[in-house]
């Protein structure tokens, strides 16, 4: 049994606690909203169980010091979390971001008192519909970096989580920074869930994403090329549904629909940064980032 403590039971923090509580770890929910059971409605891997939920650092419990700490929070919501960190993190903790973009670990560091901290790349297509309640689409899948703790927390998993080091972890990095400056931008501007894939011109403009994304990728030590575009759109078409309405979303379309600010900046504008950085151009990913960043005014 490992001690797990999971920071920010979104939509795929929920489905991961579920599951990793479900595979006979000590898991805590550390959440703002109470809930005591997982329900995850799911075609591949549903499950109702109790669930232990910390609402404020003070619950957890006197000595209780986990293995693991999976934060699992927006980027930018990540200086939230400083407390939850103080009182979790000590000697043998590793911290892990499951964060979209690449910079959670950057951002986690210095909150995380000299802890390992790891980067994490999240495969989990899930909707929260009320604290502890999620529909699962598809996946359950984080790749880590190919290091020791990152073995242990394998070992940890089940088939409805699974926990995979990658020796080609910047690969993976970029991967899914990509796919994500697709999914996450398109459906959050259009308000549509994935059946927009199949609109006609659209494989267009995920080439050109791709395109200059991957060429920052490169800059950045990954190997991702005009094959690896090829492959994803492809890969990418097969999978959306075409009937309007239909599919599932995004995390960024829900928060665009709930009005909440979208992390817009972690994903596309950390593509831009790096980009100019690096002196190589991204219009149309700064075009996303811009229109994302405007639609976020007033946002709660």
């Amino acid at each position: 049994m490992t001690t797990i403590a999971l920071v920010g039971p979104g939509s795929v923090g929920t489905y991961i606690a579920a599951h990793l509580a479900a595979a006979g770890n000590d898991v805590i929910a550390c959440a703002r909203r109470p809930f005591t059971e997982y329900v995850i409605d799911s075609e591949e891997h549903p499950l109702r169980a109790p669930a232990h939920v910390a609402t404020d650092p003070a619950q957890i419990p006197d000595g209780w010091t986990p293995r693991f700490v999976l934060v699992a929070t927006k980027v930018h919501q990540t200086a939230g979390a400083s407390a939850w960190l103080d009182r979790l993190v000590g000697p043998g903790t590793t911290v892990v971001s499951v964060q979209n973009g690449f910079e959670g670990p950057e951002v986690l560091a210095p909150l995380c008192a000299g802890a390992e901290v790891l980067g994490g790349v999240v495969y989990c297509g899930a909707e929260l519909l009320e604290p502890g309640h999620v529909q699962h689409h598809t996946a359950g899948l984080l790749i880590t970096p190919d290091v020791a703790s990152a073995h242990e927390l394998a070992a940890a998993g089940n088939e409805a989580f699974t926990v995979r080091p990658d020796a080609r972890f910047v690969d993976e990095v970029w991967r899914k920074l990509g796919a994500n400056v697709v999914a996450n931008g398109i459906t959050a501007l259009t308000r549509r869930r994935m059946d927009v894939f199949a609109e006609p011109g659209v494989a267009d403009l995920v080439r050109g994403l791709l395109s200059e994304t991957y060429a920052v990728a490169r800059a950045q030590g990954a190997s991702l090329g005009d094959d690896d575009i090829e492959r994803f759109v492809g890969a990418f078409a097969k999978r959306q549904p075409a009937a309007p309405g239909s599919g599932g979303g995004t995390s960024m379309l829900y928060d665009r629909l709930a009005g909440r600010p979208t992390e817009h900046d972690a994903i596309h504008g950390a593509v831009v940064r790096l980009g100019a950085r690096h002196g190589i151009p991204t219009p149309l990913v700064h075009a996303l980032d811009t229109l994302l960043g405007a639609g976020d005014t007033g946002a709660a």
